[in-house]
Order: structure tokens, then C-alpha cells, then sequence
């Protein structure tokens, strides 16, 4: 790499049983399905060749089974890090959203009309989740400063990193998503400027 450029690979987690099912699930924390091992595989393969100088993953064992797989390094090297995780559903973890609309109509209905302020029962807000994403990738920049790093994490996480990376407002989550089996890849300069140089890229 050229100067102090710093390079960021970032993945979701591969698929889970979970994710199948169709239930909000943040904090609960399980395994890749046969299809997510797969997905994982299929970016090793693809992203072989990229040396990473740290790989840092959420401490859910779906993302660190992920970041483990993709890169090739041994579960006990990768960073983990709490402020990668997804959002906390609390008292809706594992619920499928038809029986939150049957049965939590108005409190979902609030989280919907008020998705910056409003957690569900027990659970994060927009903003708390944003804060610490927030603050661990002020924190990888800062750390790795000219090196290339791979970051896994979910869904939720994955919309906010690139609105840190690229400066943007919190309106912004809505214009990102984050496919599983795919990566994205940004490249910050010298200045502090962010470069996407992939998003969801496969084969």
C-alpha cells in the first residue's frame, strides 16, 4: 500500500438457521448453517490472495465462525469486539415479526415511525447501536492506521459502518445493505477521505 492509506474489507456473517426462519434475532447467539460455511468459503476463495494485517469480528460465534473462514486465521487470533454486534432486539429476540404485528402492534408501529429513538422492550435503540459502531471504527482507523483490515459483522452494523467511514448522516442507513456472501471494500486516504472501491461484491 501506498503512504498511510488504510484499507478496510468488510463482511456479514454467513447464513444461519435463524436468518431462515425469519425471527429478529441480535444478540442470540448461534452458528453458521451448512449454506453459511458455504458463503464463507466462497469469499475465502475469492479473497485468498488479500493479506489482512488484522481481522476484527463482532464476538458472536456466527460472525467470528465467519471471519475465521474467510481469512484463513485460527478463532483464537481474530479481535473481538461487543460494539460489532448486531442490534439488541430484547424481549423480541426469536420472535417472527407476523406475531409482533398480531401482538406488539403499537410498540412496533412506535420503533417504525421512531427508529432513531425507540428500542424494543429490553432491547437498543438506532442511536445506542450507532454510538458504539461508531466508536470501534474511529477506533480500528485510528489503530490501523496503513494496514488492511477485515471487519465481520451483521446486517444492522453493516448500514452504519460506511455512514462512519463516508461522513454521512443517520437518514443514510436506509441506502445500505450488507448480502451475506459478499464484501465490500472501502480505502481511506491520507486526508481522511473514504474511497468505495467495492459494495456486495461476489464472484
Amino acid at each position: 500500500m501506498k503512504g498511510s492509506r488504510t484499507e478496510i474489507y468488510l463482511v456479514r456473517h454467513g447464513e444461519t438457521e435463524m436468518n431462515i426462519t425469519g425471527v429478529y434475532y441480535g444478540w442470540t447467539d448461534v452458528g453458521l448453517s451448512e449454506k453459511g460455511v458455504m458463503q464463507a468459503e466462497d469469499l475465502y476463495d475469492i479473497l485468498q490472495d488479500v493479506h489482512f494485517d488484522a481481522v476484527i469480528s463482532s464476538s458472536l460465534i456466527r460472525a467470528v465462525e465467519t471471519a475465521s473462514i474467510v481469512s484463513g486465521y485460527n478463532p483464537d487470533v481474530i479481535i473481538r469486539d461487543d460494539r460489532l454486534r448486531e442490534l439488541n432486539f430484547g424481549e423480541w429476540e426469536g420472535i417472527h415479526h407476523r406475531e409482533l404485528k398480531e401482538n406488539h402492534k403499537e410498540v412496533l408501529e412506535k420503533w417504525g415511525s421512531d427508529w432513531k429513538n425507540t428500542a424494543p422492550p429490553g432491547g437498543e435503540s438506532f442511536f445506542e447501536i450507532y454510538i458504539r459502531v461508531k466508536s470501534s471504527i474511529e477506533d480500528i482507523i485510528k489503530e490501523y492506521r496503513g494496514k488492511r483490515v477485515l471487519i465481520v459483522s451483521h446486517q444492522g452494523t453493516m448500514k452504519i459502518i460506511p455512514m462512519v467511514l463516508l461522513g454521512l448522516t443517520e437518514d443514510a442507513f436506509w441506502s445500505f445493505t450488507a448480502e451475506q456472501g459478499r464484501y465490500s471494500h472501502y480505502e481511506i486516504d491520507e486526508k481522511g477521505q473514504c474511497i468505495i472501491r467495492r459494495i456486495n461484491s461476489g464472484r
